[in-house]
This record gives C-alpha cells, sequence and structure tokens, in this order.
C-alpha cells in the first residue's frame, strides 16, 4: 500500500508549510535514507566513530612500543650540599661539609624482544661533576654500553599481552560496524516512530471530519425523529473524541520528529517528509546461515576467546609465582673518567655486569599452591560461564532469524487487512448514509480500520528492526551477501 502522498501531506499540512515551499524545501526520507543519515552525521554513529579511533590509537600505541625506543635523559644542573660521615684510612669517621653540582645526559636506545620476553637496551651517557669546596670537577663517560635483561622460569608476560591486545583490536573493529547495525536499529525505530504518529495524525484529522459529518446528519436525522437521543449523543460523544484524539496525535507528532531529527543530525529548520520504507527483502534468511555468520564475524566470539585467555594466563601466572624464576642481567660497554672533558674519551676502559637474580618459594604456608588452585578454579569457572554465554548468544541469533522470516509473511497479512479494513468502513460509511445500519456498527468498522492501519505500520515496523537486528547480531549482509566485518588492518 503506497501512502507516501497522504503521509507528505499530513506532514506539511501540520507543520504549516505550503505545498509549493515543499516542492523546494521539504527533504523527503526514506528509511535507508534516515539510517544513512544517523550513521554519517547522527549523535550515534559519531560516537561509534570516536570509539573505535580511540582503541585503534591506543593499539596502535601498543604496537609502537615494540618497536626501538630512543629516549634522551639528563638532569641539568643537581646540586648537593650537607654534612656526611666520611670514613678515613685509619677506620676513624669525621663529619664533613660537602657541596657538589651534577649534571648528566644519557642517550638511550631499548628494543623488546617479544620472543623471549626480554629487553636489549644501548645507552650512551656523560656525568660531570663540581666540587664546590674544592674548585675542581670531572667527567665520567660512557660512550657505549649494552644490557640485555632476561627473565628465566617467567611466563612471557610481552607474548601473553600481544594476544590479548590482537584479539581487543578484532573486538574493537567488531564492535564499531555493530555500534552502526545499533544505529540503524535506532534510526528505524525513530523513523517508524515518526511514520506511525504522522498514520495516526492523518488518520485522526479524516476521523474528525467523518465524525463531524456523522454528527450533522446525526442530527438531521433526530430532529425528524429517526433515531433516539442515545444515538444522537453517541455520534456527538465519537465526533468529540476524534477532536480529542487528533489533538493528542499532533502533540505525538511533534515529538516523535524531534526524536528523529536528533537520531539523523537534522537542522531543525528543515522541513522533512517521510517516504514509505520500500518493500521488505526477498532473501529469506537461513538460522542455520545466521548461526555461522554470527560466529565468523560477531565480536562476542573474539571475546569468548579474550576471556578463556586471560583464564588460561592466570593460571600460568599464579604457577610461575609459585615456582623457581630468575631475572638475567648482562652488561657490556665502555666507559672512563678524567678532568677534562676530552680526555673522558681517551684510553677507553671495558666495563662488564653480569648477574642472575632468583627466587624460590620454600615454605609459604600454602599460599602459592592456593593461589595456583584458585586460578585454576577461576579457569573452569569462565570457561562454564562462555560455554552459558555462547549458547544463549546462539539462540538469540536462532529466534532473530526464525522471527524476522515470520515477519516477512505477517507484513503481506497486514497490509491486506490494512485494504479490508479501508473498504469496510467505506462500505459501512455509505450503508449509514442510507440508513440501512445503525451507529454503533458504523464505529465499530471505524475502530477496526483505524486498528487495521496501525497494525499494517507497526508489523513493518517490527519487520525492520528485527532486520537491522539479525544484521547486528551477524554483522551479514543477507541482501548482498557479504560480511559487513572487513578484515582487521593491523
Amino acid at each position: 500500500m503506497n501512502t507516501s502522498t497522504p503521509v507528505t501531506v499530513i506532514v506539511l499540512t501540520l507543520l504549516g508549510f505550503s505545498t509549493g515551499v515543499a516542492r523546494v524545501d521539504t527533504l523527503h526520507l526514506t528509511l535507508r535514507d534516515c539510517i544513512r543519515m544517523a550513521q554519517e552525521q547522527g549523535p550515534l554513529g559519531a560516537i561509534a566513530q570516536h570509539q573505535y579511533e580511540a582503541k585503534k590509537s591506543r593499539y596502535a600505541s601498543f604496537r609502537a612500543g615494540y618497536l626501538p625506543q630512543l629516549s634522551l635523559q639528563g638532569d641539568v644542573p643537581g646540586y648537593y650540599s650537607a654534612i656526611n660521615p666520611i670514613v678515613l684510612p685509619d677506620g676513624t669517621t669525621i663529619f664533613t661539609p660537602q657541596r657538589e653540582a651534577s649534571s648528566s645526559v644519557n642517550l638511550g636506545l631499548t628494543q623488546k624482544i617479544p620472543f623471549t620476553g626480554g629487553q636489549l637496551s644501548l645507552q650512551s651517557g656523560l656525568n660531570r661533576i663540581d666540587l664546590m669546596d674544592t674548585k675542581s670537577h670531572y667527567y665520567r663517560a660512557r660512550p657505549l654500553s649494552v644490557t640485555l635483561i632476561q627473565p628465566i622460569f617467567q611466563i612471557n608476560s610481552m607474548s601473553w599481552d600481544r594476544e590479548a591486545q590482537d584479539l581487543t583490536y578484532q573486538i574493537a573493529t567488531r564492535e564499531e560496524v555493530e555500534a552502526l547495525e545499533e544505529c540503524a536499529i535506532d534510526a528505524t525505530n525513530k523513523y517508524f516512530g515518526l511514520y506511525l504518529s504522522t498514520m495516526n495524525a492523518a488518520n485522526a484529522a479524516l476521523n474528525v471530519a467523518i465524525n463531524d459529518t456523522l454528527f450533522r446528519i446525526s442530527q438531521g436525522r433526530f430532529n425528524v425523529g429517526r433515531i433516539a437521543e442515545n444515538d444522537l449523543l453517541q455520534a456527538e460523544l465519537a465526533y468529540l473524541d476524534a477532536k480529542t484524539a487528533h489533538e493528542n496525535a499532533l502533540v505525538e507528532l511533534a515529538r516523535a520528529e524531534h526524536a528523529l531529527r536528533v537520531a539523523i543530525g537534522l537542522d531543525a529548520g528543515q522541513p522533512v517528509g517521510l517516504l514509505p520504507p520500500g518493500e521488505i527483502g526477498v532473501v529469506e534468511v537461513e538460522p542455520g546461515q545466521a548461526l555461522v555468520q554470527a560466529r565468523q564475524n560477531r565480536s562476542d566470539m573474539v571475546n569468548f576467546d579474550l576471556q578463556l585467555l586471560n583464564a588460561e594466563r592466570g593460571v600460568a601466572q599464579a604457577a610461575s609465582d609459585n615456582g623457581f624464576n630468575a631475572t638475567m642481567t648482562a652488561s657490556v660497554g665502555y666507559n672512563q673518567r678524567a678532568p677534562e672533558f676530552r680526555d673522558a674519551y681517551r684510553n677507553l676502559l671495558e666495563q662488564e655486569q653480569f648477574s642472575v637474580g632468583f627466587s624460590i618459594p620454600v615454605f609459604r604456608w600454602g599460599a602459592g599452591s592456593h593461589a595456583v588452585e584458585a586460578a585454576v578454579a577461576e579457569q573452569k569457572g569462565a570457561e562454564v560461564s562462555v560455554a552459558q554465554q555462547r549458547q544463549t548468544f546462539e539462540q538469540e541469533v536462532l529466534y532473530a532469524a526464525n522471527r524476522l522470516n515470520t515477519l516477512r509473511k505477517q507484513v503481506a497479512i497486514a497490509a491486506k487487512s490494512d485494504t479490508i479494513g479501508q473498504r469496510r468502513f467505506e462500505v459501512a460509511k455509505q450503508r449509514y448514509i442510507i440508513g440501512k445500519i445503525d451507529i454503533p456498527i458504523l464505529f465499530i468498522a471505524q475502530s477496526e480500520k483505524d486498528n487495521a492501519r496501525r497494525s499494517n505500520v507497526q508489523t513493518q515496523w517490527d519487520y525492520w528492526s528485527t532486520y537491522f537486528r539479525v544484521r547486528r547480531l551477524t554483522l551479514y549482509d543477507f541482501e548482498a551477501g557479504r560480511p559487513l566485518v572487513e578484515k582487521e588492518q593491523k
């Protein structure tokens, strides 16, 4: 049923725009137009985009942390003045005032080693000490030193972090598409909210005119004694109710129009007219295919993997903390000291350092073993929780797909019911005018006509909102036959 003309006319009439102005200024929107505008310029679309950009930047920052990091640090100047205990060669201690200034600068290049969890760094630095009391100074130069810090028998935190961050970024990529589909659902609801309000306002205005005519006819019949006073009062009451319904419909129309404008980011000064939502899709969604696409595309599935990964890491961390672990530190390089700057870089001396720090739990009153048991229990709980969430999600996908297919059939039935309701009311009205039926029967036909029209629009509303819900649940475009989420760009 094409209702574009009465819908547009009633919107323009209620908003006070003439037909001539409408041809120039009115923005005619379909459902697809509203969705596109909501995603491109509406608040929900903007929020989705900004949130994704923030997560994308955080992920880029994390990955950049695994590239060589160059930094320059310094302390210029530093001043120190205090009375300090000094131990003399004979073993006695005296307290001597000391005043000195120090300056330092250090250039460092560090590189994480994801495969081993260690860190390699190159350092070059220079220090200067000024003794205020003796008015002397000296330099300490470290032209080059190489340092390796490597954990031993510990979990590789870098490897765990990289895997978790990769999954987090995959979730962010999918969540952006899901947010845009959620935006489509919201725009659909706002569109049909205004569409239905417009239909109600148009129908209410028509009912006012119809009931006014019927009331005048009833007055004439009552004056000549053809109907009872009760029928006249019923006609008058129906006319007053129609006027009240019309006023309420106008208020609801203004509210629905404002809600749509906000959702699609449309300026308040731009008149708008809604066109019909269009024909429903001919593609029937097979529930099994919807479930397959949901498993491949949805962020929930990646989030399940992340939950299990974090639980597994918790067990590994607890086991590592409860066992032998060590950290090896090795450093080689050159250094020198001299009272003059140029001499500090001559006749360089080797600088070497090597150490292995270790930790072995000996007796902790069961703290370590209990921590491992707790981590294992949390891992099992996470596995059960993920299994339950997965099952609930899959049921939701199957239900939405089945409901969409059911609504496809109901849309055609509702449209036919609307046509029948309109025709039945016209027949009843003509029969009442010629005196073949009583007014209660006419009002029943009018009520059924109104209900059929609202049911027709509501069924279309349910279909389209469910259609975009299925898209959100599966991140798949069944009309185009392709996924909505693109491959993550790392």
